[in-house]
């Protein structure tokens, strides 16, 4: 039994000199220690949204927080295009009937890793509550892709989804699957309809809100 205590205790000196080889060694001027890096690696998607930028037209300044995740104000509107709001406003075709439109550029930054865009990749908005009788939350209906001001017209506008279901495209799978795609500003519109239809308080002004959501899929 002494015998086997013995020996059991040299192999667990020479184990210990194994195990510590490494990190400490005497009579030498090298050690090599390991450390095992252990990560969890996943995918992720983001979506940022900022005032747009382009040249020739006002801007409707696009912050952080506001009840969202950003807040936007068109200023103060009405249906003859009587103010300007924040940004641009298309008169009314004819007054007293039809709307006025008011519109900004804004910028959208998609951004994902782990992940492939493909043609398939969508970008969608839609907005759940609606402002108000007779205001609307609309976009360019010439192209999911409008991107410069050519073209746009009081009639191109189209108002955006009520559910996530019926969302409208704001930016295609073609762009989003382009070369450079990834984390690069897109410049899309953004227009508030307001019909004759939408009223005011008495003696002054009313405060409307609504919240767009945007979704985007990469797949």
């Amino acid at each position: 039994m002494k015998r086997n205590s013995i020996v059991l205790l040299g192999i667990l000196l020479m184990a210990a000199t194994t195990a510590f080889a490494t990190t400490n060694a005497a009579n030498n001027n090298t050690v090599s220690p390991t450390l095992v890096i252990n990560a969890t690696v996943e995918n992720a998607v983001s979506l940022t949204l900022k005032t747009g930028t382009l040249s020739g037209i006002s801007h409707c300044t696009i912050a952080t927080g506001g009840g969202g995740d950003f807040n936007m104000s068109f200023d103060t509107v009405d249906a003859l295009a009587v103010n300007t709001g924040c940004g641009n406003v298309f008169s009314p075709t004819t007054p007293g009937q039809t709307p006025a439109v008011y519109y900004t550029d804004y910028q959208l930054t998609p951004s994902w890793a782990g992940l492939t865009a493909t043609s398939a990749a969508t970008l969608t908005a839609y907005t759940s509550t609606a402002p108000e009788t007779g205001v609307a939350i609309q976009i360019p209906n010439t192209s999911t892709d409008q991107s410069t001001t050519s073209g746009l017209s009081v009639s191109t506008w189209t108002t955006i989804g009520a559910t996530a279901g019926t969302a409208t495209p704001v930016v295609s799978g073609t762009v989003l699957s382009g070369a450079g795609a990834d984390g690069t500003a897109v410049t899309r519109f953004l227009g508030l309809s307001v019909s004759p239809t939408a009223t005011a308080a008495t003696g002054g002004g009313t405060a409307i809100s609504a919240t767009v959501t945007f979704t985007m899929t990469i797949k």
